[in-house]
């Protein structure tokens, strides 16, 4: 069975790219590749969030979401650059992201090295983005890189209103970890302005 969007994974593993134009897929080979990545997010998730099946619809539904938000403000970014038309950047971003599947390896690791392999996975990935990016639309690396970093506050953001939206709605509950920097934020947030009432003048 010929599955070009596997085919091409593989070959940016061997760092072979090709034209930002080559990597258009079907849209049912993107969804099931999306879902995927967020079944794989989803092992990697917290314990105690909730029901599988909530937890994966939630990870699904953000890596959706953060990949074609990501692929439409690239689009823009690329655009500036060259001021050429830029074709649609999802099937490259999947593609890219493809080594993600490998993560739950990592859980056969002993905890500390299990940190490293899946950081080290996660910085792959994001190298390979990068470097297809960039041999696709001529543009260099380093302009890429900071596209990526110009978005990252949106995708903060986008895991932020899913995550009040999904606990609101009961479906997913918020991890401890989360829930104590946000106390923590919000108590630094309350005791600022408190801090700056009792400061007097001389």
């Amino acid at each position: 069975m010929n599955l070009p969007l596997i085919n091409d994974a593989l070959a940016m593993l061997r760092l072979q790219f090709q034209p930002l134009a080559h990597y258009q897929y079907p849209i049912r080979h993107l969804a099931m590749a999306l879902l995927l990545l967020g079944v794989v997010a989803a092992a990697s998730a917290p314990a105690g969030m909730g029901e599988p099946l909530n937890v994966i619809l939630f990870f699904t539904a953000y890596v959706t979401l953060e990949t074609l938000l990501y692929g439409r403000f690239m689009q823009w970014w690329l655009r500036r650059a060259t001021g050429a038309v830029v074709p649609s950047l999802t099937g490259t971003i999947v593609a890219a992201s493809a080594i993600q599947l490998l993560d739950p390896l990592s859980s056969w690791l002993p905890d500390d090295v299990a940190s490293v392999a899946s950081m080290t996975i996660g910085m792959i990935g994001l190298w390979l983005l990068v470097s297809a990016l960039s041999f696709g639309s001529g543009i260099g690396k380093l302009r890429i890189l900071l596209g990526t970093f110009l978005f990252a506050p949106v995708a903060l953001f986008l895991s932020f209103v899913l995550m009040n939206g999904a606990t609101g709605l009961g479906l997913v509950t918020m991890p401890e970890e989360l829930q104590r920097a946000l106390q923590q934020a919000e108590q630094q947030a309350d005791t600022k302005p408190a801090t700056t009432n009792n400061v007097q003048a001389p």
